[in-house]
């Protein structure tokens, strides 16, 4: 639906007992501060994608059945978000570190999935003692790729080396974050899965350390994740995979797959 000047009509609010509210690129710019009334909301999809920034209230806080959250990749700067309080949180979709405290992720105990969209105000030190209480996560991205897209933020996060990924249920991890070099072996969670790298520019061949990685069954390398010209898959590596997606900048020259990788 288009809504006319691209703003929710403030009679939502009169919808208090609904449940489940989805704007999935619905052109939105302004939300209704008359949203705070939807105090019963499970599911709230604002990803409304238009291409500048959405103004969003400080409404969401009020909604302490929520189960289900996704924000908009892009909001006002002088947007400021309380989502401390919403503990029944289990999916958590666009959380900006830049618009939120990290701090607000504490005591969201029951999330099991969540993306976080970095900014320059979030060191990894604060941002791993924040995660390190969500002990029930499965999937966790990481993602600082669209301002390094705008050139408007070029962090070189090789201080992974000091954040702890070790979330004895995490299956699926995705990082958006610079770094000359993939992280150590033992720095991984130790069941994962399904792992995706994007604008990371890495450029050691990260394949001697991800086929270390005993149930990984996918590898997706997507967008300048991996910059080097040679990659060499060794005898014995990935035990498990089934699938191998390397797209989109590859400087790859030279694939080495020995036999019995």
């Amino acid at each position: 639906v288009k809504f006319k000047g691209g703003k929710l009509p403030s009679s939502i609010g009169g919808l208090i007992h609904l449940r489940f509210l989805c704007l999935h690129k619905a052109g939105l710019s302004h939300l209704p501060s008359t949203m705070r009334n939807l105090k019963l909301l499970l599911y709230l999809d604002l990803d409304v994608a238009i291409g500048e920034p959405v103004h969003v209230p400080n409404v969401l806080k009020e909604m302490l059945e929520l189960r289900y959250l996704y924000l908009p990749m892009d909001m006002h700067d002088k947007t400021e978000l309380e989502l401390g309080d919403l503990v029944n949180l289990e999916h958590l979709w666009g959380f900006s570190t830049q618009h939120s405290s990290v701090t607000d992720l504490l005591r969201m105990t029951k999330l099991r999935y969540l993306s976080v969209s970095l900014s320059e105000r979030c060191t990894f030190e604060t941002l791993s003692s924040s995660l390190r209480q969500l002990r029930n996560l499965e999937m966790l991205y990481l993602d600082c790729s669209y301002k390094i897209y705008l050139g408007e933020l070029d962090l070189d996060f090789i201080h992974l080396k000091e954040f702890d990924l070790d979330f004895i249920h995490l299956k699926e991890l995705g990082l958006g974050v610079r770094m000359s070099k993939i992280p150590d072996q033992h720095q991984f969670p130790p069941h994962l899965e399904h792992i995706s790298l994007f604008y990371c520019g890495i450029e050691e061949d990260p394949m001697p350390i991800l086929e270390r990685l005993l149930h990984l069954k996918s590898v997706s390398l997507r967008s300048y994740a991996f910059v080097g010209r040679r990659m060499v898959c060794s005898k014995g590596g990935f035990p498990q995979l089934r699938a191998l997606e390397i797209s989109e900048g590859s400087e790859l020259e030279e694939w080495i797959v020995e036999e019995g990788s």
